[in-house]
């Protein structure tokens, strides 16, 4: 029996890709569009629910929805992450993961990527590193990475942390906090539009990269 928020499909298989909307979000995107194709909007009339979706989706990773910004995809903050890292910094990375968490380091030729086998992303962190990036879940075949064995290798090596949870938030619990920048795109298991990502920061990645950030 088909559930009343997907009256359309029994059984779908392709969240994993392609996050079915529910009803209730088809038919708000669809308001939206005639109300913006009527001239009925204003800019105002959007800051409520992209701040509600903020506070939501700070809610069920754990933060505090200051501590999260929202953005059109995982590639464009990764991308401010990497921008952030001086020259020479070393990067460690799984070698098969998104490219939209590993292109953004590997475009800048003045940083030392190492792209190692998934289960010895942990073990390759060491005083040199400068940040861990990883998917916490695999898209290519659904491998789930040891977060814990990560986070743990990362504070003994004073390493920053990014976590893509792209393929993981809606079904696996996780906690925020535990990382210096959690980036997300909302289209799986989520069931959001394209084009909305998240990336919650905690305060101790601010404090270390936007002077780097900042001109001269």
């Amino acid at each position: 029996m088909a559930h009343p928020d997907f009256p359309h499909a029994a059984g779908y298989l392709n969240t994993a890709s392609m996050g079915m909307p529910p009803g209730v979000v088809a038919r708000a995107m669809h308001a939206a569009v005639d109300d913006w194709a009527a001239g009925r909007t204003l800019a105002p009339d959007y800051d409520e629910p992209v701040g509600r979706a903020r506070r939501t989706w700070a809610r069920v990773h754990g933060i505090d929805p200051a501590a999260v910004a929202i953005g059109p995809q995982v590639s464009y903050f990764v991308g401010l992450v990497a921008q952030s890292l001086p020259a020479g910094a070393q990067v460690v990375t799984y070698e098969s993961d998104f490219a939209s968490l590993t292109y953004p380091f590997l475009a800048r030729d003045d940083l030392n990527v190492r792209q190692v086998p998934l289960e010895a992303v942990a073990d390759a962190v060491t005083d040199q590193t400068a940040l861990v990036a990883v998917s916490a879940v695999q898209s290519s075949d659904g491998r789930v990475a040891d977060l814990d064995a990560i986070a743990a290798a990362a504070a003994a090596h004073d390493a920053l942390t990014l976590v893509d949870t792209t393929q993981a938030s809606g079904w696996l619990p996780i906690d925020a906090s535990r990382f210096d920048y959690v980036a997300c795109g909302t289209y799986n298991w989520l069931l959001a539009p394209r084009g909305t990502a998240f990336l919650a920061v905690r305060d101790a990645a601010l404090l270390a990269t936007l002077p780097l950030l900042a001109p001269g």
